[in-house]
């Protein structure tokens, strides 16, 4: 995945849900019970699940997430398990704040000091409220 490409899709206003399909990785909801979401390489096929039971912000939240583990890590499968962990470490920060700045495109380069402190939260809801108030020009 082309970290350039994505970050210029994020700024003609795509969200990461749609960056994805894009890129041709499948974006799939499904129950997870505590799980925020995963990233899986099975071979060439890419595919992201997401929680079922967040909200709108939080998917794509996680999704840019997952796309940044796609796109900054390599192959590697990853969790989006931010709540459940003692660990928190530099990867999952790296793709939290490229979700972080998929998600608020443009505005992402206007808020840096801001999208830093969101991206090294340890609740997804605190992240997922910070960037929604600096997509409403709150920051």
């Amino acid at each position: 995945m082309q970290q350039d490409k994505a970050r210029e899709m994020a700024r003609d206003g795509m969200k990461p849900i749609e960056i994805a399909a894009v890129f041709g990785i499948g974006v799939h909801l499904v129950p997870f019970e505590t799980i925020k979401g995963m990233a899986l390489s099975l071979g060439s096929h890419k595919l992201i699940l997401i929680n079922d039971g967040l909200t709108e912000m939080e998917q794509q939240l996680v999704c840019g997430h997952e796309l940044g583990h796609f796109s900054l890590h390599g192959e590697h499968n990853f969790m989006f398990i931010l709540e459940n962990t003692l660990l928190y470490p530099k990867q999952e920060y790296q793709a939290n704040l490229y979700g972080c700045k998929l998600l608020l495109g443009e505005k992402g380069e206007c808020y840096e000091t801001e999208v830093k402190a969101a991206a090294s939260c340890r609740s997804l809801r605190e992240m997922a409220g910070i960037i929604a108030a600096l997509e409403r020009g709150e920051g």
